[in-house]
């Protein structure tokens, strides 16, 4: 894949955090068992009549470890992971059994699933554990496994009208009109960068208190907290990106959710698409000027299924012989920064598992924080995601070593906090309704 590269792996995290105790044979056995839904987890890429195909194979062994400390701490430091899909199967984990309980991290490449799926396999993961020590009969869906044959269509919804060829034209040049807000690389050597081929990530475990301020500021604007992030994102690289230019574009690279009804039973890579919010650096600096207009680009871009036509367009380049090498060598798509948001792991699990005080219960376990580490991307300096696990944010800052530095990136993602927790409150009259959305994000 052209996009998947040594300095830019396109692998996701997630890290998991459990209190109580642990039966960890069952906790092994039902992750396999969660995992052998979803024949992609187990698949290799090889080659079959001299074409690259998916493979069947076995998915790859579950690691238990153990460790003293506590589960809290924070999951930040550099990160060396890649997935060869050549050799190995798509999702790698590792169960840590630690003083105060049971950290699992997991690592997926995003060509085998994307955020939401890994989201729907630790949903079926905790409903399978919570089944096994409780005696109970699993309630999962059946997966329709034929529907991967189908998984790179986009039909359009039958009540959603196809954009007209004016606003296709309009949206194309809104999203490259502009010169792009870029961080300058860092001075290195070719071999310093081959050594710091690696990504540097930083994770914040919001406070309650943190979470009541961000929850506040979302109502108060009735926004959704897709939202509420991609403003402060973008008005913190507006101060801490060296580039000061205040004509350039601050250009965020979002993924949309596009799921069909019938996507339900869909194994784990979803539908997604992509949207592309620019914004002058100038118009970044106040925030809260900026705040409703992106809302409202949002909601046009999923309720017109636009974010398809950046994926029907990026399909069509493909098929042009360095077509891809093309679009790079212009510099066009490639954003300030990107965002992503792997959603609330608990909104599935509702009517899967316990629920006491507000926090999912599986046995004797408590699932505690959930928090999601986007894949780094080529020429893109830094990668942002949101978790949710019920009311509990977690916050995670990913930058590549070509731009920006360790310091830096604990600066930026110290000021993001700061951003989203201080987010100018809007005046009373200008206080819009709470808008709920799907996603929930």
């Amino acid at each position: 894949m052209p996009c998947d590269t040594r300095q830019s792996p396109m692998v996701i995290r997630v890290v998991l955090r459990f209190t109580g105790d642990a039966d960890e044979e069952i906790l092994v056995n039902t992750l396999n068992h969660a995992v052998s839904r979803y024949p992609l987890l187990s698949c290799r890429i090889g080659k079959k009549d001299g074409e690259l195909t998916w493979l069947h194979g076995t998915p790859e062994p579950i690691c238990v470890s153990y460790a003293k400390g506590s589960i809290f701490e924070p999951h930040s430091g550099h990160v060396e992971k890649s997935i060869d899909l050549s050799e190995t199967a798509g999702l790698h984990t590792e169960i840590v059994m630690m003083e105060d309980g049971v950290k699992v991290v997991m690592d997926a490449h995003h060509a085998v699933t994307d955020g939401n799926g890994l989201r729907q396999v630790i949903t079926d993961w905790l409903h399978l554990y919570h089944c096994a020590v409780g005696d109970l009969v699993p309630r999962l869906p059946v997966i329709d496994r034929d529907r991967l044959q189908q998984r790179h269509r986009f039909p359009q919804p039958a009540a959603v009208d196809p954009i007209s060829f004016r606003d296709a034209v309009r949206n194309l040049m809104v999203t490259i009109k502009g010169r792009t807000s870029r961080w300058t690389r860092t001075a290195r050597s070719g071999r310093e960068h081959q050594r710091a081929a690696h990504s540097y990530c930083v994770e914040h475990l919001l406070t309650p208190e943190q979470n009541d301020q961000i929850q506040h500021r979302i109502r108060e604007w009735g926004v959704t907290l897709n939202t509420l992030v991609m403003a402060s994102c973008m008005s913190t690289f507006a101060q801490q990106s060296p580039c000061k230019s205040p004509g350039k574009h601050i250009t965020f690279l979002n993924p949309t959710d596009l799921p069909l009804p019938s996507d339900r039973t869909l194994a784990p890579t979803k539908r997604f698409g992509f949207a592309f919010v620019r914004r002058r650096r100038a118009d970044c600096l106040s925030p809260a000027q900026m705040i409703q207009s992106i809302h409202n680009e949002m909601l046009y871009v999923r309720s017109n299924y636009i974010g398809a036509e950046f994926i029907k367009g990026l399909s069509t380049v493909f098929r042009i012989p360095a077509g891809f090498k093309m679009l790079q060598w212009l510099g066009l798509y490639v954003p300030s920064m990107q965002w992503t948001c792997l959603g609330n792991v608990t909104r599935g699990g509702r009517r899967l598992m316990l629920r006491k005080d507000g926090v999912l219960c599986f046995g004797l376990l408590k699932l505690a924080t959930a928090t999601a580490f986007a894949s780094s991307s080529d020429q893109v300096p830094l990668s942002i995601a949101t978790c949710e696990a019920g009311s509990r944010i977690t916050l995670t800052v990913r930058s590549s070593p070509a731009f920006i530095s360790a310091e830096a990136t604990n600066s930026f993602a110290a000021a993001l906090v700061d951003q989203m927790c201080t987010f100018e409150l809007p005046a009373k009259e200008s206080a819009g309704k709470v808008i709920e959305e799907s996603q929930g994000c």
